[in-house]
């Protein structure tokens, strides 16, 4: 059980370090770097965004293929960070998580409450696939 948790925590940090040197262009647009993200989600995947809309694995890499370097600043990099990871459920191969992930760009922060269902599978970056991720937006006090 404890190597599905620490597996996950480690999933969710590194997908979000992948995202951070993607969208400020710090690792190249290959196919092989983009692979890391294509081989950690399942086939069925579905996010829900904030704004209630719903995106699949493949509409979700081809947004994400199409932002590589879209954050990149020379005065202020894009900054994302995960904060509060908590394991909530797990049930055999299958676990649900919620973090908070953080991210600052061109000065201003953004704060998301993220729910995640990881499956265990072998073959993936960090032993585990994302199967469904719920973000809802929460107030950053300035």
């Amino acid at each position: 059980m404890i190597f599905l948790i620490e597996n996950c925590k480690i999933e969710v940090i590194g997908l979000h370090e992948f995202f951070k040197q993607w969208f400020n262009a710090e690792i190249d647009n290959t196919d092989l770097n983009f692979s890391r993200l294509s081989n950690a989600i399942h086939e069925d995947f579905m996010l829900v965004m904030p704004n209630g809309n719903t995106t699949t694995k493949k509409e979700l890499l081809v947004q994400l293929r199409e932002g590589y370097g879209s954050h990149k600043s020379d005065k202020l990099p894009y900054k994302l960070w995960i904060q509060n990871f908590e394991c909530r459920l797990i049930e055999g191969n299958t676990c649900l998580v919620t973090y908070e992930e953080w991210s600052e760009i061109e000065g201003r922060q953004n704060a998301r409450l993220s729910s995640a269902i990881f499956r265990k599978k072998e073959e993936a970056p960090n032993g585990v696939e994302w199967f469904h991720v719920h973000e809802t937006l929460f107030p950053i006090k300035i």
